[in-house]
């Protein structure tokens, strides 16, 4: 299964970053998950979800606007020798203090989540799974209408996602309403 790595930078796009949108759903609104690697036959192919998220009857994905520079998705290493597994972490920040986004706020400040994250070379993160949903942890930037006139008003929100491993999701984005 190993193989040589080499730079691989497609047209030598590396750009830091993530897209000004993401997308999210309730995580009790998928119908099906796309499959992690069982017997991958490569490295890429142990690094890939296959197939798409799909939605209940009546349910979608919808999409979310960030202020560009202030999304961040990462990936830590988390516990011991022989116990490893990794902690996604979707960080980002919303201008303005709208009734819709306080009102998003609210609904999934204990709720279980699921995210697609695209980032700005085009690779797509899935966070959540069958087992686990990505969930509120946290503020980010703050939340508040700031200090001064020149201060950034709006809310941040991080969401954390746990995981044995690390993939590209490279499926769809459900943004209709399924119909079955």
């Amino acid at each position: 299964m190993f193989t040589d790595i080499d730079k691989n930078l497609v047209n030598g796009e590396n750009m830091g970053g993530i897209a000004q949108i993401v997308y999210f759903a309730l995580h009790e609104d998928v119908a099906t998950w796309p499959a992690k690697p069982s017997s991958p036959a490569s490295l890429s192919a142990n690094g890939v979800l296959t197939g798409d998220l799909e939605m209940k009857a009546g349910k979608k994905m919808y999409k979310l606007y960030i202020t560009d520079d202030t999304g961040e998705y990462k990936v830590e290493q988390v516990g011991s020798p022989d116990g490893i597994s990794f902690v996604q972490k979707l960080t980002f920040f919303h201008p303005g203090m709208g009734p819709e986004i306080l009102g998003l706020l609210n609904a999934v400040k204990n709720e279980n989540m699921v995210f697609v994250v695209a980032d700005n070379n085009g690779a797509k993160f899935l966070m959540g799974d069958e087992t686990r949903p990505a969930t509120f942890s946290g503020s980010g930037d703050g939340i508040g209408v700031g200090k001064e006139t020149s201060a950034r008003r709006g809310v941040g929100m991080e969401f954390s996602y746990k995981t044995a491993n690390v993939y590209q999701y490279t499926g769809s984005i459900p943004l209709t309403e399924a119909t079955s």
